[in-house]
């Protein structure tokens, strides 16, 4: 029977990102273990925060407040000592594991294993470490060497008697530890306390270490070279060893501009984990669809939204699944990605959301062309939305008017803004077909067009041009379709060349199927 466990990570406000993707990696292997989040209330998670993690069960919050008892110093650092200590009971393994820290495999292997030996298990760290005479506290004889050191970013440990006395004094410890200045206790954090309680206690025979550049990563990380074959992420800077957890450690978190800026720039051998930080974090069991992501995501780490869809497709790659899941986004995510986007004679009024659910419904669509697409905020809209399908669009866009000097009445498009929205979304698949859309259809077969959507000049004798040359283009069975359905000059444009029509439930948006 595989063991009782529990994973116990700490969280707040800032690590907020980091936490949520750590939590969904755990869910994704372990979907019926329960994972303990303790809320540091120094800088607690706001109420969308919350509600991104309560939307599993197996995920339980407790706050700092609970863990206060024994007159316990509360910060970042004590409270998974702490907590370890308190929720141990009923559970076979606690493992403990940062929220810089994300599982990129099933650790089950791991879990019996603790178990099985009754002891603790984590990656190494390092050579061991140097212990003076301030050390003495512990126990120990000072100077001495403690040539097993094992990291607390991810670690094991089976529960036992003899361990629960370990988890209890590691408690004590940090909670008179030099770190805090709360008492004589050294140690570079939890990590540093527990290593020295082990090593006085003369445990360290019963410290299995795991291979740091596949578990821990301490001082590994950015010189790890990660790949990604047949569904596994594997170290080829370790014989193309399965990777098992990665963990970016030190200041530049995977949420922070720097760590970003890092995999553009100059460790792109470094952009797997990256990009399996952003799965976990936008597609696993706690990720929210309908909330607008500003909600829940600090200031410092609004660019992750951006990231989201500058990455899809890798993340497709690695995660299949995240090609479903897409189909579900909703206006509040899609909204705050676009946004900044220009958006001027875009679709407004509900038109947008009919476009989105007319194409949606016709999976069968794989070449778009809008005619006349102003400075570009439809279309892109379109490429952003339906990123994860495979379809093409063209936008049409002559930035001339009607030739008079006005667009209907308004300013004429910028192209300057039209190739920023442009550039803003490299990763979809929207093309600028440049010029009179009398004539930019030449540049397509017959026949050879899923969709069309008419969104030009309104004047009639505009509109009955652009169905004319632009209808032959669709395939039988293909959509013509068009904004404004309300106005005269188009309706009367439509049902001349067409007759009758089906429209979205707002009027705006007129289509029909080309025999």
């Amino acid at each position: 029977m595989q063991p009782r466990s529990t994973f116990i990570t700490v969280t707040d406000y800032a690590f907020f990102p980091g936490t949520l993707a750590t939590v969904n990696s755990v869910l994704h292997y372990h979907p019926d273990t329960t994972i303990h989040v303790v809320i540091n209330e120094k800088n607690p998670l706001t109420a969308p925060q919350i509600e991104c993690l309560q939307a599993d069960e197996h995920v339980k919050l407790i706050s700092s407040r609970a863990l206060e008892k024994k007159s316990r110093f509360i910060n970042a650092w004590e409270l998974k000592a702490y907590a370890c200590e308190d929720l141990c009971e009923g559970y076979d393994v606690v493992i403990g594991i940062d929220s810089d820290c994300l599982l990129c495999s099933n650790v089950d292997d791991v879990i019996e294993r603790c178990q099985q030996t009754g002891g603790f298990l984590g990656g190494a760290d390092g050579n061991g470490a140097d212990y003076g005479l301030p050390y003495q506290v512990y126990g120990i004889k000072a100077p001495v060497h403690n040539p097993k050191y094992m990291s607390t970013s991810l670690f094991f440990c089976a529960v036992t008697e003899q361990n629960r006395q370990i988890l209890k004094k590691w408690s004590e410890c940090c909670n008179a530890a030099e770190f805090n200045s709360q008492g004589p206790c050294p140690g570079h954090g939890d990590q540093g306390v527990l290593n020295a309680i082990l090593f006085a206690a003369g445990r360290t025979d019963e410290i299995k270490l795991l291979p740091n550049h596949l578990w821990s990563q301490h001082w590994a990380y950015w010189n790890s070279i990660i790949n990604f074959r047949n569904g596994q992420f594997i170290n080829c800077s370790l014989n193309n060893a399965p990777q098992r957890a990665f963990h970016c450690g030190g200041a530049e978190k995977y949420w922070s501009q720097g760590h970003r800026d890092k995999i553009l720039k100059e460790h792109a051998l470094q952009t797997y984990p990256y990009i399996w930080f952003l799965t976990m974090f936008w597609f696993g069991k706690c990720s929210q669809w309908k909330t607008d992501p500003c909600q829940y995501l600090p200031d410092a780490s609004q660019h992750l939204v951006q990231d989201l869809i500058d990455f899809l497709p890798q993340i497709i790659q690695v995660y299949p699944e995240a090609r479903r899941l897409w189909d579900e986004l909703d206006e509040p995510v899609l909204d705050r990605i676009v946004s900044g986007v220009h958006r001027m004679l875009s679709l407004q009024g509900g038109s947008m959301s009919e476009l989105i659910e007319l194409v949606k419904s016709n999976p069968e669509i794989k070449r778009y062309v809008e005619v006349g697409s102003y400075e570009g905020g439809s279309i892109m809209t379109l490429g952003v939305r339906f990123a994860h399908r495979d379809m093409d669009f063209y936008s049409v866009e002559s930035f001339m008017g009607n030739m008079n000097g006005t667009m209907d009445g308004h300013s004429l498009p910028s192209r300057t803004r039209y190739l920023e929205t442009l550039s803003r979304f490299p990763s979809t698949r929207v093309k600028l077909i440049p010029g009179d859309s009398r004539y930019a259809v030449n540049l397509f077969d017959h026949a050879s067009l899923d969709f069309v959507f008419i969104d030009a000049c309104h004047d009639s004798a505009a509109v009955l041009c652009d169905i004319g040359v632009w209808q032959q283009k669709v395939k039988p069975g293909g959509i013509i379709a068009g904004d404004d359905y309300g106005w005269d000059s188009v309706k009367a444009a439509v049902h001349e060349k067409l007759g009758e029509v089906q429209s979205t439930p707002t009027g705006h948006i007129w289509w029909t199927r080309v025999a």
